[in-house]
């Protein structure tokens, strides 16, 4: 298909480094956060580097997620290069996946050398490493401050109600957009062959009407429904990753999206190779090879059931309620 033609772009950089230890982190075995290193190895900080410089050098638009294995604004590297590619012209926007507790020390180093105006973040709480009035201030800063498109995240679980209700009630109070994502185990194979119990990957799942509860809570009851048929049954739906989406994992490897990525199809090729030619599928909808699993939103809402539900022009991979 035409170079010309926008892509977004979901990589997942090898920056380890992280100021938070949360017991569902999904960060675990070759894909694990730490406390101590920045980068396994100092290949995979050049590898990093030449992967943004890649995407940054495309010749045509692109929005790009650029996500990590830790917390990025633990990392001076990793902002480095995320403020390079806010100021390249074709990068319609930069998305940050972090934990805001670093955001008041590290955005105006940022202010300096990066387009602030072309930085989304999406920050998402966790309960016991960061108390939540804090949060929530270093989230107003980024957006009222800095002007960074700001989302607000939280995480629901069996036995944390109370808290995302706080939470919610909070956000509105602050002004800020927020979203309440479904809560995963991270132990769950994630390349099993059988489909897991839904209830096991999603443990609020065995314990409430999901549905009503994220309505309640005032979350996106039509994003649960989409992400719920993804985990358990998204084979044959009409999906365009691959023609206007691609996933980048931490070792180079381009797939249609993570799901593939963990199955090893169709593979794309890897842009740590000098003769690497991205090379997008023609036609725009595709139906999905995975029998399960599909749990990440920047690969499920590339489903046609999903595609009304995130707006063009929201510098967001992840956000649908414009």
């Amino acid at each position: 298909m035409s170079d010309t033609s926008p892509l977004r772009v979901w990589y997942v950089a090898g920056q380890r480094l992280c100021n938070f230890d949360c017991p569902y982190c999904v960060s675990v075995g070759d894909w694990s956060k730490s406390r101590r290193t920045n980068w396994k190895t100092p290949q995979d900080l050049e590898d990093f580097r030449t992967i943004v410089r890649w995407i940054g050098t495309r010749p045509h638009e692109v929005s790009v997620r650029l996500g990590s294995l830790g917390e990025p604004f633990a990392s001076p590297d990793f902002l480095e290069e995320a403020g390079w590619l806010t100021r390249r012209s074709n990068v319609k926007f930069v998305e940050l996946l972090s934990n805001a507790s670093l955001l008041e020390r590290r955005l105006p180093r940022m202010a300096d050398s990066a387009n602030l105006g072309k930085l989304s973040l999406w920050l998402t709480y966790h309960d016991g490493e960061i108390d939540l009035d804090r949060f929530f201030r270093n989230a107003r800063v980024a957006q009222d401050d800095f002007g960074c498109f700001t989302v607000v995240n939280v995480l629901l679980f069996p036995d944390n109600g109370a808290l995302v209700e706080s939470f919610v009630e909070r956000a509105r109070e602050y002004g800020l957009r927020y979203n309440v994502d479904l809560g995963y185990d991270p132990e769950l194979p994630s390349d099993s062959l059988e489909a897991p119990a839904p209830e096991h990957a999603v443990p609020i799942l065995g314990t409430t009407d999901v549905l009503r509860r994220v309505e309640h809570l005032g979350g996106d009851t039509e994003l649960t429904k989409v992400a719920l048929t993804a985990l358990r049954a998204p084979r044959g739906l009409p999906c365009s990753a691959g023609h206007d989406h691609i996933f980048i994992g931490i070792d180079g490897e381009v797939y249609p999206c993570s799901r593939y990525h963990v199955l090893e199809h169709q593979r794309i090729g890897n842009v740590l190779d000098p003769d690497f030619q991205l090379e997008r599928r023609e036609r725009r909808w595709s139906p999905c090879a995975a029998e399960h699993s599909c749990c990440n939103k920047e690969d499920f809402l590339n489903l046609s059931s999903a595609r009304r539900l995130r707006p063009d022009d929201v510098p967001s991979l992840g956000w649908t309620d414009a």
